[in-house]
C-alpha cells in the first residue's frame, strides 16, 4: 500500500492532511483495535487530497486491518479522486525554489525581520529596567530566543524525517505534527495550536503592517513640512500605498533581499547618526539608576521580549536557502545573525537612556533637537528603512494564507492572478487599518503582547517537550543534567511573563488613551502624560 500526499505546491493540501498521513503512519504499526480511532481523526476534505493506492501484493497482517478499517463512503471517495489526480501521481514532483538565497541574502534578510521600529524604543526599555537590570535581561531574553529558534527547527526537522514527509512543514505544521506525533495527550490539541499558530502570525504581521504605514506615513508628512507642504494625514497614507503596493508584489526572499539590504543601508545610517548624538556631552553612568523601581519593570519586559520576536521568519528563511545547513551551523545565520541584533539593541538602549535618562522617549528620534543638522537624515533614512522592510513582514502573512485560501477555493486557472488579488486586498486592508481605527498602535500592541508570546516563547518549548517524548530516547532524552527540560521550563517562565507583562504594559497604554490621564510611570517625579492620537 502507497501512501502519497501532494505539497500545496502542486496541488492544494490542508495541514489536516498531513495529520491523517501522520495517523496513517502510526495505524500501520498499532494493533487492529486501534487502528478506526486514528483513522477516524481524518475528515471529507483530508480524504479528498489523500490517495491511497492498494498494489495487491501485501500480506501484510497490519495492513489489511487498516484497509478494512476504512469504511465504504471513505473507498468511494478515494476512488473518486483518483482519476483527476492521477497525472499528478505519476508526475510527482516537489518544487525546489527557483531563487534559492544565498548565506548573505538570509542574513540580511533575517536583520530586517528582527530590527524595525522596535530599535527605537529600547531606550525607553532601559528606562524602565534600569542601566544593568536592563542590560543582563537584553542578552538572557536574547539568548532563550535564540534556543527557541533552534528548537523550532530541529523540531521541524524531526517531524520530517520521522513521518517522512517530502516537504518542509512551515511553523503551524510543526506544531501540529509534533502534538500530533507526540505522547497521547499532547494529541487532541494538535489542530488547535495549528490553527493558534496561523492565527498569530497573521494577526500579529499584518498588524505590524498596519504600524509600518503609520509610520512612513507619519515620517512622510514631517519630511513634506520642511518644504512648507502641509500634507493632510489621509493624504500621505494614501502617497504611501503606491510604493507599498508594489514592493508587496514581490513573491520570493530572494528579491525581496534586495529591499531589505537597502533597507538595512538606511537603518544602519539612522542607528549611527542617532548613537553619534547621544555621544555628544555624554553623563556619567553613575547618573542613571542600575535597577528601576518593580512597577515598572513589566514595561521593561514587555518592550525587549516583543524586540526579539522573529521566530516566524526562521523557517520561511531556512527552506529558501541554497543551502540549509548554514542557517543553523555554529557561525550559521541564526547565530551570527542573533548577535549583531542583541548588539545592536544593546547599544542603542544603553546609549539612549545614558544620554536622556528619565528624559527618554518613545521613539529615540523624538529626542534629537530640531537643530541638529543630521535629525533630517535620521527621519529620512528611518522612513525609507521602514517603507523597504514592509514586503518582508508581508510575505509571511502570505506564506500562511495563500496555501488555505488555494486549498478552500482552488485550484485556480490563474493562480498566479488570485495570488496577486489576494496581496492587494490584505495591503488594502492594513492601510484601511491605519487610517480608520483609533489609537490602532496600542490595540496592535496588545494583540502582539498575546501572540508574540506565544509564537516566540510557548509554542516552541512545548513543541519540543511533545518530540522528544514521543520516540524511547532513554533517560538522557533532554541531554546532560536534563540541561533541555530546564531550558524548556525557563523559557515557558519567561513566556508567562512576557504574557501579562505585555498585556499588561499596553492595556495600561490603551487606558491612559481614551481616559487622557497622567499615569505615573515609576517611583520617581516624571510621568508619562497618556493622549489621543491625531
Amino acid at each position: 500500500m502507497v501512501f502519497v500526499v501532494f505539497s500545496w505546491r502542486l496541488n492544494p493540501l490542508t495541514e489536516e492532511c498531513l495529520v491523517y498521513k501522520a495517523n496513517l503512519s502510526k495505524a500501520i504499526g498499532k494493533k487492529s483495535s486501534e487502528q478506526p480511532r486514528l483513522l477516524m481523526q481524518a475528515d471529507e476534505a483530508t480524504l479528498s487530497l489523500l490517495i491511497v493506492e492498494n498494489n495487491g501484493n501485501s500480506n501484510d497482517k497490519n495492513q489489511s486491518n487498516l484497509t478494512d478499517s476504512l469504511t465504504d463512503d471513505k473507498y468511494k471517495q478515494i476512488e473518486s479522486v483518483k482519476s483527476e489526480h492521477t497525472r499528478s501521481v505519476l508526475s510527482l514532483s516537489y518544487n525546489q525554489n527557483i531563487h534559492p538565497t544565498s548565506y548573505l541574502d538570509t542574513l540580511i534578510n533575517m536583520l530586517k525581520g528582527n530590527i524595525g521600529c522596535g530599535i527605537l524604543a529600547m531606550g525607553d526599555a532601559f528606562k524602565n529596567g534600569g542601566l544593568l537590570f536592563a542590560t543582563i535581561f537584553t542578552i538572557v531574553i536574547s539568548l532563550i530566543s535564540a534556543y527557541n529558534q533552534h528548537t523550532l527547527l530541529g523540531c521541524s526537522k524531526t517531524v520530517k524525517k520521522k513521518l517522512k514527509l517530502q516537504h518542509n512543514p512551515k511553523f503551524a505544521e510543526t506544531i501540529e505534527l509534533s502534538f500530533q506525533y507526540g505522547p497521547q495527550k499532547f494529541q487532541s490539541y494538535s489542530v488547535f495550536f495549528r490553527k493558534s499558530v496561523n492565527s498569530f502570525i497573521v494577526i500579529s504581521q499584518l498588524g505590524l503592517c498596519c504600524v509600518y504605514v503609520i509610520f512612513i506615513s507619519k515620517s512622510l508628512q514631517q519630511v513634506m513640512s520642511w518644504y512648507n507642504t502641509h500634507v493632510d494625514v489621509h493624504l500621505s497614507i494614501l502617497i504611501t500605498m503606491v510604493p507599498v503596493l508594489i514592493s508587496s508584489l514581490i513573491r520570493n526572499l530572494k528579491f525581496i533581499a534586495r529591499l531589505s539590504a537597502l533597507a538595512n543601508v538606511c537603518m544602519f545610517v539612522g542607528i549611527f547618526v542617532i548613537l553619534y548624538y547621544c555621544t555628544i556631552d555624554l553623563p556619567p553612568i553613575t547618573s542613571r539608576t542600575p535597577v528601576a523601581h518593580w512597577t515598572t519593570l513589566p514595561l521593561f519586559f514587555g518592550t525587549s521580549i516583543f524586540a526579539f520576536e522573529g521566530i516566524s521568519l526562521v523557517l520561511p528563511l531556512q527552506q529558501e536557502m541554497k543551502s540549509p545547513k548554514q542557517f543553523t551551523s555554529t557561525f550559521g545565520v541564526l547565530n551570527v545573525g542573533t548577535v549583531i541584533v542583541t548588539t545592536l539593541l544593546l547599544i542603542t538602549g544603553f546609549m539612549g537612556y545614558l544620554k536622556f535618562g528619565e528624559a527618554v522617549r518613545g521613539s529615540l528620534t523624538l529626542n534629537l533637537q530640531e537643530e541638529f543638522l543630521l535629525s533630517k537624515v535620521v527621519i529620512s533614512s528611518m522612513m525609507l528603512n521602514i517603507l523597504c522592510s514592509y514586503s518582508l513582514q508581508f510575505y509571511v502573512s502570505i506564506e500562511v494564507l495563500w496555501p488555505i485560501i488555494e486549498n478552500k477555493f482552488g485550484p485556480f486557472r490563474s493562480p498566479l492572478l488570485w495570488e496577486i488579488g489576494l496581496r492587494v486586498i490584505l495591503v488594502l486592508i492594513t492601510f484601511i487599518g491605519a487610517d480608520v481605527i483609533p489609537h490602532l498602535t496600542m490595540f496592535i500592541s496588545l494583540i502582539g503582547a498575546v501572540a508574540c508570546s506565544f509564537l516566540a516563547l510557548i509554542f516552541p518549548p512545548l513543541c519540543h517537550i511533545a518530540v522528544v517524548n514521543a520516540g524511547d530516547r532513554g533517560d538522557n532524552k533532554y541531554g546532560l543534567f536534563k540541561w533541555q527540560l530546564v531550558m524548556d521550563a525557563l523559557t515557558l517562565a519567561f513566556g508567562t511573563i512576557g504574557f501579562f507583562t505585555g498585556t499588561y504594559a499596553s492595556v495600561y497604554e490603551i487606558y491612559g488613551a481614551f481616559r487622557g490621564v497622567t499615569i505615573v510611570t515609576n517611583s520617581s517625579d516624571s510621568t508619562t502624560q497618556a493622549s489621543f492620537l491625531s
